[in-house]
């Protein structure tokens, strides 16, 4: 098994749509052309976080949206969702921004709406938990924090060990090394405090392995799991450095798919971690 549990298409008029929406979207943003770079990386990290938020509040014990629109947010349906949103939303700016004669600043503008919409479910998920009287800030806070500072002493290690490669990837490396930083220690931090087991089939390979560790009953699984995202995360941006600066547009895009992958799953243990009483 190599998807992970749940993983199901929605019904077909809703896969159709999706689909067919999804196809459109891409149309419309490969004729416009919209200025990519690796500020868009940092425009659309929001993004992913809305994907993995959207997500979230689609689970027990949450379960916000009506049956209507429910199977629009399950796994893979989820990502399509997001991409037609955030196409969306793209495609209007873009459109704003030619006719205005300042399509430099799309992605600056892109990056502000995925904030405010990011605000906004975060908190109706923290309403939702305050209601249900299960509302815990503890995991959630402890989560973001511990992937920060591992992410800024990684980026730190890297820059000295090869400086270009942290000037040429700025932007776009910080996003890829904290978005797998924060899977990693939300992950840990689900196996080894809450007690929550992982979906996945791959994490959950290796932290099974690092249970077989001696080291296990001390310091838990998730730490393996949290050092094979930190070194993945850097040796992508050590490969795609160069070839960032020479195809900025393709590199860029490709980044962000490799960031998305990590803080989608991360910002939905995030908002499950919500609704775990300490």
């Amino acid at each position: 098994m190599v998807l992970p549990s749940g993983f199901a298409l929605p019904p077909l008029p809703y896969t159709a749509a999706l689909v067919g929406g999804t196809f459109v979207v891409a149309a419309l943003l490969v004729a416009l052309e919209p200025p990519i770079d690796q500020r868009t990386v940092v425009a659309l990290a929001p993004w992913m976080a809305i994907g993995g938020s959207l997500h979230a509040l689609n689970q027990p014990p949450i379960e916000l949206y009506t049956a209507a629109i429910r199977p629009l947010f399950g796994t893979p349906a989820v990502y399509f969702t997001t991409f037609v949103t955030l196409g969306t939303v793209w495609v209007l700016l873009s459109l704003f921004g030619v006719r205005r004669g300042h399509d430099e600043n799309v992605s600056r503008n892109l990056g502000l709406v995925g904030t405010g919409v990011l605000t906004v479910l975060l908190f109706l998920a923290a309403i939702s938990a305050l209601r249900s009287g299960l509302l815990s800030l503890v995991w959630p806070t402890v989560s973001v924090v511990v992937a920060l500072v591992l992410s800024a002493v990684t980026l730190l290690v890297v820059a000295l060990w090869r400086t270009p490669l942290i000037v040429r990837s700025r932007y776009a490396a910080p996003v890829v090394v904290f978005a797998h930083a924060l899977d990693g220690v939300s992950t840990a931090v689900g196996t080894d405090v809450i007690g929550v087991g992982e979906r996945s089939p791959v994490p959950r390979a290796i932290m099974d392995f690092a249970g077989t560790l001696p080291i296990a009953s001390t310091i838990g699984e998730g730490w393996l799991f949290i050092a094979v995202k930190l070194f993945v995360a850097v040796l992508v941006v050590a490969l795609m450095h160069q070839y960032l600066e020479e195809e900025p547009v393709e590199g860029s895009l490709l980044l962000s798919f490799i960031a998305a992958v990590g803080l989608g799953p991360a910002t939905n243990n995030i908002v499950l971690f919500l609704f775990t009483p300490v």
